[in-house]
């Protein structure tokens, strides 16, 4: 028949010769996209705005040691500013009663390490590339986030090499809360029953 053989089975089309079916990529193509839409069913996705950002109070790990509790002050106040920052999702409020999340900071820490820093020297015939070794400060601000019975452990780090700061590990902790609150969206607009 013109080149092509005939596939007898019920509801398949005919085949060039020596050509492979497309029929499995097809099959499985859609079973891949049949799954991914069940699963976007299955629980209800965070939208790109929620209708109000939700309210979170920050507080610190009560402690014994002045020091410390000194630096968790500092961190708290940091973060509260990033979590400011975020006004479509998130709103520091003043008290864990109007609160829907909780965050407590329980660590902030700076980690002096030696790292690596490139350095280049132009010399007659191009350049020449070295590295010297350098300490660099480490930032680290540690917290838990809970809602009802949703309880994570985020961290906020800025472990670059250049210009390191509270600033950067506390955005990156609000960016990580954000998470915390798309991740559970469904769980944080339940209505309380």
């Amino acid at each position: 028949m013109n080149g092509h053989r005939t596939n007898l089975r019920r509801g398949t089309a005919p085949v060039a010769a020596g050509l492979p079916s497309v029929a499995p990529v097809v099959t499985l193509t859609v079973s891949l996209f049949a799954g991914l839409a069940g699963a976007a069913l299955a629980g209800e996705q965070a939208p790109r705005r929620p209708p109000e950002p939700f309210p979170v109070f920050v507080h610190l790990l009560e402690t014994d040691d002045p020091e410390h509790r000194a630096r968790l002050r500092e961190a708290v106040a940091e973060v509260s500013k990033r979590i400011e920052r975020r006004g479509h999702w998130l709103r520091p409020v003043e008290s864990p009663e109007e609160a829907r999340v909780i965050l407590q900071v329980t660590n902030y820490r700076t980690v002096s390490e030696m790292a690596l820093k490139r350095a280049g020297t132009f010399v007659r015939r191009g350049m020449v590339v070295s590295e010297r070794p350098e300490i660099v400060e480490l930032h680290y601000v540690d917290a838990v986030a809970s809602a009802g019975e949703l309880r994570e452990d985020l961290s906020g780090l800025d472990h670059r090499r250049v210009g390191t700061s509270l600033r950067n590990a506390s955005d990156q902790l609000a960016t990580e809360l954000e998470r915390f609150c798309r991740d559970h969206y469904a769980a944080l607009t339940a209505s309380p029953r």
